[in-house]
């Protein structure tokens, strides 16, 4: 597992599909646009914002195996193990955006964009099953 406490991201994903004129043109806009109990102006700009900042506290299930050792069947199969590998299993975290574990680098004229997450791919979850023997 790993995690980080004590930071913030500016969610700027957040902050480009917030905007609720975008609805006019058929777009998709944020869904919390909707759900909060003050709802956005059509009218209003979309700007760099503080309301956008959010707590990046995160606890992530990076890797877990389980393995159970089987043994000898026979003379044929010695040293029989069944496993199954998990990646990225799940992140407990109140943030909203793709991904606490901000990755994304969209420097400007050499200015780091650390901390500003913007469309980030989400990490993968990946399982894998396997089983080791020797003959």
């Amino acid at each position: 597992m790993n995690g980080a406490f004590g930071h913030q991201i500016y969610n700027n994903t957040l902050n480009n599909v917030i905007n609720v004129g975008s609805i006019n043109n058929g777009k998709n806009i944020a869904l919390s646009v909707y759900q909060d109990p003050i709802k956005e102006s059509f009218a209003n700009p979309v700007t760099a914002s503080s309301r956008f900042l959010e707590k990046g506290n995160y606890l992530k299930m990076t890797n877990a195996t389980l393995a159970y050792a089987v043994g000898n069947i026979g003379k044929a199969f010695k040293g029989i193990n069944v496993y199954v590998t998990g990646q990225n299993l799940f992140v407990i975290t109140k943030y909203t955006g793709f991904d606490p574990e901000v990755n994304v680098d969209k420097n400007v004229n050499g200015v780091p964009s650390v901390g500003i997450e913007y469309i980030p791919y989400p990490s993968a979850r990946t399982v894998t099953f396997g089983l080791n023997f020797s003959l």
